[in-house]
């Protein structure tokens, strides 16, 4: 039995690990000059355990096709952002046992950015290796898995009004 699933039992010995439900908001904002929309998980903002998702993963997607300002057209927000929803399904699992809470989708500057906070990096990173290896993904990325249990590196996001 997985430390997480200890922490989801109803017992007497263990404290009960509740998953807030996703609270999105839009948020726009400038960043360098440029715009910026951002998906925001408020209900993240008031989580107590932050401890256990202790490790942030940030994948930068680039877009091709871009409008005004560095933004993406519409058709290439589109592709992207349903790639990425798909992504975030799987890096997330089982909603009642989530590997992962997503904190924020970021647009600015020609890329989207996709924000998780993760309990295990180990099967999120071979998920993201092996969609490299396979080249399935339609536009060039990166992503960067840190361990961070206060949640510093991205607490502006959390912030955000």
């Amino acid at each position: 039995m997985s430390f997480l699933t200890d922490f989801f039992r109803k017992d007497a010995n263990n404290v009960k690990l509740i998953i807030p439900k996703d609270d999105l908001v839009i948020a726009s904002s400038t960043l360098n000059g440029l715009p910026s929309v951002i998906v925001l998980n408020t209900a993240l903002r008031k989580f107590k355990h932050k401890n256990i998702f202790g490790w942030t993963c940030s994948l930068w997607m680039e877009f091709k096709e871009l409008a005004d300002n560095e933004m993406p057209t519409s058709d290439e927000s589109q592709l992207v952002i349903e790639y990425l929803e798909g992504i975030s399904k799987q890096i997330i699992g089982d909603p009642v046992h989530p590997n992962a809470l997503f904190l924020a989708r970021e647009t600015t500057n020609g890329h989207c950015r996709m924000i998780w906070q993760l309990y295990d990096p180990k099967p999120v990173d071979s998920l993201l290796k092996s969609i490299i290896e396979e080249k399935s993904y339609p536009r060039e990325f990166e992503y960067k898995i840190e361990y961070d249990t206060k949640w510093k590196g991205v607490s502006w996001f959390l912030k955000i009004k």
